[in-house]
């Protein structure tokens, strides 16, 4: 399970990188073919820290729930659980903890990133002010629910 898990988690640190890049790529290309307005940079901004952060956590959600799956039935048919294995719970927490801190260090450097721009909306200075808290808990409830219990099939 924790070679499992540490997978997982590299696919969706590759899945939110590709994402962001992917949107970011999309959203530029969108601009110029539709002739957006460059007044102030506001487009930009919107693109750059609203649009391309949520699909790249959408798309990192969506690849690593995916990823979990075909690789928990690649598991199960190649190698049969050894009776009497331990459930696995003390991995779960540590696996949650460390998802927590990484979500909360991600959102600290977005912050650090971010230091000292102005911004337009308030919904744009809430989410960076939030994004440490956004982290911890989008990214520990993901994986909470990727390595919740489940009870094993009444046969």
């Amino acid at each position: 399970m924790g070679l499992r898990l540490l997978k997982t988690t590299l696919f969706a640190l590759l899945a939110l990188v590709v994402g962001y890049a992917a949107a970011l790529g999309v959203g530029l290309v969108a601009f110029e073919v539709f002739e957006v307005s460059q007044r102030e940079g506001a487009n930009a901004m919107a693109l750059a820290f609203v649009i391309c952060p949520f699909v790249a956590v959408l798309s990192a959600v969506v690849a690593t729930i995916w990823y979990w799956i075909a690789s928990g039935r690649r598991a199960a048919t190649t190698s049969p659980t050894a009776a009497g294995a331990p459930n696995g719970s003390a991995t779960r927490v540590v696996a949650i903890v460390v998802s927590v801190v990484v979500g909360w260090l991600a959102g600290m450097f977005l912050q650090w990133v971010l230091a000292g721009r102005s911004y337009e909306t308030f919904v744009v200075a809430l989410a960076v002010s939030m994004a440490p808290w956004i982290g911890m808990i989008a990214l520990g409830g993901v994986t909470w629910w990727l390595t919740r219990l489940r009870e094993a099939p009444a046969s």
